[in-house]
């Protein structure tokens, strides 16, 4: 079972390669070279990154540290 803190830089990684990402295709639409779409479903995914590493992040300082994180704050009908 992998640790919630190694999720969390797992996450950490793939949000700063795809801010490089997003900064790459920035300029690539400003010279005209790739379509504007690309560079949104690239701030799309990039969203979903911080978003996953944000929920990891608060679960670890919350001190659970294994276990299920719910990344999308869903409210669970009791």
């Amino acid at each position: 079972m992998v640790s919630n803190k190694v999720k969390r830089n797992l996450w950490l990684t793939l949000t700063i390669v795809s801010v490089a990402c997003v900064i790459a295709r920035a300029i690539r639409v400003a010279e005209g070279a790739i379509e504007w779409w690309e560079l949104v479903s690239t701030i799309i995914i990039t969203a979903f990154c911080v978003k996953f590493y944000l929920c990891y992040r608060r679960a670890v300082r919350e001190g659970k540290l294994f276990g299920r994180v719910d990344l999308f704050n869903r409210r669970v009908k009791k």
